[in-house]
């Protein structure tokens, strides 16, 4: 073959290539993703290598989401941020060399998304926590199920577990719903940000959230209220007030303020005067402080106390726990919302919250650690936790630390151990010795519990029906009991 034959051949397939590469695109796997500043960059096939879900963002003009930071004025708490942008942008989700999740260019209420900074001190991290809006429903963590589809998703740190911790530990205490959550590798604008947990958003969704008529609220005993345009007082705690999830505060009718202003004051007023059982869900709200109790977390006025009503005729119910990063901080002590924003229920001649406090204590703590053990074990060798572990290398090039979520997850389960035996020792000085039935007081009815126990008629309180404490549950608790009401 001539040189010029050659050469012609040569021009065709160089052309051919070209015309191949302008109508697929350059491999997503040929990508390199930006580690941030005088690190190098590291190819995406790597970030996709790893098993876990690739969050793979990239905004409108590569627009980047920020905020104003502010502090709150002398009668409020804390620190916060405002005008936070949301940017709008395409979310891709990738699962391997698969694409499980496109938004699509963005459209308004169409396709797409938006992205904007949320938080309020973590906010301040340089890891910024998001909120992502679709603008078309979807479910993020794939569990095929399209009841689960939905606009808003939460991104936040979790390096941790603590908030893993915390979700599991409201869905053992089986509080109305516990959000769904996932591990992602987050990229936005081609720089990797890091490790996020993507989790469900705290709003109505009678499918899969919280579950409130129309006519319903859900609301919060919110730090932060003066950073929003509407709040209703608190007598319980005045640096705190209550603000809305649902309705929107924009959407809220004068009728429905005038409705939550007496709704919200008859609630405060009966936890002082001990008649609030008329006005909760007793058992819910002793489930939601026992979970921070369990946890150890330090987090008073920010913790974040969301409440449902699920019609005009209906009691206020604590519907779940949210926002775990102080958790163990303290061992040997009370979570600050037990010292702070539930002291009443404690301090009340009304021991209807103390009973059903310390009886779903006795009902979850010989199952708690047991649990998360196994909780634990199992992620730990599945597919998302080996791949979470893979994970980590990429997360401590980014930031420069040495996060190792192994380690994390099983320390976890050694804390608890420790906050158990302090919780046991705290719930011996809340129940009367004696109190085997868990109602307050030491009666002909303990002595009954203890018998039926022992026949097997019914399954008791095995903590409290022990009376004397040498690990037996025998005649020997039931004279113990009856010394007891006979004062000898």
């Amino acid at each position: 073959m001539d040189l010029a034959r050659q050469s012609q051949i040569r021009i065709w397939l160089v052309c051919m290539l070209v015309a191949m590469v302008s109508s697929i695109g350059v491999s997503a796997q040929e990508r390199m993703v930006s580690m941030g500043d005088s690190i190098d960059p590291v190819p995406f096939s790597r970030f996709l290598a790893t098993g876990l879900y690739v969050m793979d963002i990239e905004t409108v003009d590569h627009e980047w989401p920020t905020c104003d930071y502010i502090k709150s004025p002398s009668n409020g708490w804390g620190k916060s941020i405002t005008n936070a942008t949301k940017v709008p942008g395409r979310l891709k989700i990738y699962e391997g060399d698969r694409v499980v999740y496109d938004s699509g260019d963005y459209i308004k209420d169409a396709k797409g998304m938006t992205i904007r900074i949320r938080g309020n001190s973590s906010a301040y991290n340089y890891a910024k926590p998001y909120k992502i809006d679709l603008q078309d429903k979807a479910d993020l963590l794939m569990r095929n199920n399209p009841s689960y589809r939905d606009k808003d998703w939460a991104l936040i740190r979790d390096l941790r577990q603590l908030e893993m911790q915390g979700c599991e530990v409201n869905r053992l205490l089986g509080l109305q719903w516990t959000p769904g959550y996932g591990y992602v590798n987050l990229i936005l604008n081609n720089e990797y940000l890091g490790l996020y947990m993507l989790i469900e958003t705290v709003k109505r969704n009678t499918n899969c959230r919280l579950n409130v008529s129309k006519t319903g609220f859900i609301f919060e005993h919110d730090a932060y209220w003066w950073k929003l345009d509407y709040s209703i007082p608190s007598i319980l705690y005045p640096m705190m007030r209550y603000t809305f999830k649902y309705p929107d505060t924009e959407e809220l009718t004068a009728a429905n303020k005038a409705y939550m202003k007496q709704r919200i004051s008859d609630y405060e007023q009966s936890v002082r005067n001990g008649t609030y059982p008329e006005q909760i869900d007793v058992t819910s709200i002793a489930k939601w402080q026992l979970g921070h109790d369990i946890l150890g977390v330090n987090d008073g006025a920010g913790s974040n106390r969301f409440f449902t009503i699920y019609d005009l005729q209906s009691k206020i119910v604590a519907g779940n726990m949210w926002d775990f990063d102080s958790s163990e901080i303290t061992v040997d002590n009370w979570s600050r919302s037990h010292l702070v924003l539930l002291k009443d229920y404690f301090k009340s001649a009304n021991r209807d919250f103390v009973n059903e406090y310390v009886s779903e204590w006795y009902r979850i703590r010989e199952t708690l650690v047991p649990a998360m053990q196994d909780f634990y074990a199992k992620y730990k060798a599945s597919a998302k936790g080996q791949a979470l572990q893979r994970s980590c290398e990429l997360e401590n090039i980014r930031w420069s630390h040495s996060y190792v979520f192994y380690y994390n997850i099983m320390s976890r389960v050694d804390w608890l151990k420790a906050r158990k035996k302090w919780l046991d020792r705290q719930m011996n000085i809340l129940n009367p010795v004696g109190d085997a039935n868990v109602d307050g007081k030491v009666d002909v009815e303990d002595v009954n519990a203890i018998i039926n126990t022992i026949l097997g008629i019914a399954e008791g309180y095995r903590r409290p029906s022990d009376v004397n404490q040498d690990g037996k549950i025998d005649v020997e608790d039931v004279n113990a009991v009856i010394n007891i009401i006979l004062n000898v």
